[in-house]
């Protein structure tokens, strides 16, 4: 039975849309992992620029953050 055109063209869109699944995948996990990275370095309070999670932040009437002691 020969391969018709259409039967080509789904099977070229289904590798390529395997291929975006494997690449969302990897951008997620590297999501994840920088997302874990920033809460660490957060957590740290010897790392500069790293401002402490929210929750943890004081704040100052105006929504302005209080310095640090």
């Amino acid at each position: 039975m020969a391969e018709t055109d259409h039967d080509r063209l789904a099977d070229r869109l289904e590798r390529e849309t395997d291929d975006m699944e494997r690449h969302s995948q990897e951008v997620d996990r590297q999501a994840r992992e920088a997302r874990a990275d920033w809460e660490r370095k957060r957590a740290d309070s010897k790392v500069p620029g790293a401002p402490p999670p929210e929750e943890e932040a004081e704040e100052e009437p105006g929504g302005a953050q209080a310095p640090p002691r």
